[in-house]
This record gives structure tokens, sequence and C-alpha cells, in this order.
């Protein structure tokens, strides 16, 4: 019976090293699987990384593309902005040349009445008109 008892004991230590090799072997699985998880969501955070790169890339060139309009427009708003100059001085000179034609009027007209009719100087060339109303195809 001696030996009945040694093989059942046998036995049992043989199933508890089994026991425990299938422990240690499906605790292994797991640490392998948690790890291919791993990796699959570093993937996935690589592949979501590059396509929020690829939007910001496209931002920064949207940006770029409006900075750039951005100085076309200050630029042609300046170059308005010279034109009225120029014609607000223009204008201004050619409102002086009236006064002072006003002014003699008024003085000769005071003196001879004929007169002061007979000296008004009236410039008309061929571009009075537009200088008066703009030209209609500088741009406003």
């Amino acid at each position: 019976m001696g030996s009945i008892e040694t093989d059942v004991a046998n036995l049992v230590e043989r199933e508890l090293e089994l026991v425990a090799r299938e422990a240690e072997l499906n605790r292994r699985e797991a640490a392998v699987r948690r790890a291919e998880e791993l990796h699959e969501g570093d993937a996935l955070r690589l592949t979501f990384l590059d396509r929020r790169e690829r939007e910001l890339d496209q931002m920064r060139d949207a940006l770029d593309a409006q900075r750039a309009r951005l100085d076309e427009v200050r630029a042609e708003y300046e170059t308005r902005r010279d034109v009225m100059r120029q014609r607000t001085l223009e204008l201004e000179a050619e409102r002086d040349k009236l006064r002072e034609l006003q002014a003699r009027l008024h003085a000769s007209d005071i003196e001879d009445p004929d007169a002061a009719l007979a000296e008004v100087p009236v410039e008309v060339g061929p571009d009075w008109w537009a200088r008066q109303l703009g030209k209609p195809l500088e741009a406003a």
C-alpha cells in the first residue's frame, strides 16, 4: 500500500506542478496579449497623430495663404490711399483756384461787372471730365 500512496503523492505533486505551469503560461500569455494590445494602441495613436499632423500642416498652409492675401490687400489699400491723397491735393489746388477766381470776380464785379465775366478762364481739356468724375476704369 505504501507504493500506492507514493504514487498518489507523486500524481498530486505532478498535478500541482502542472497547475503551476499552466498558471505561469496563462500569466505569460496575458502579458503577451497586453503587450500586443499596447502595440495596437500605439499604432492607433500613431495613426491619429499622423492624421492630426496632416491637418495642422493644411491649417498652416491655409493660414500662410491668408497672410499672403492680407499682405496683397494691404498693399492695394496703400496704393489706393496714395492715389486718393494725390487726388485730394489736386482737388484742393483746384478749389483754391476757384476761390481765387470767385474773389477776383467778386472784386471786379464791384468795380466793373462786365469786365469780370470776360476775365474768367475756363480750362477744359480732353481729360477734364475724367478728372471731375474719376476715370471709369480706375479701381476705386
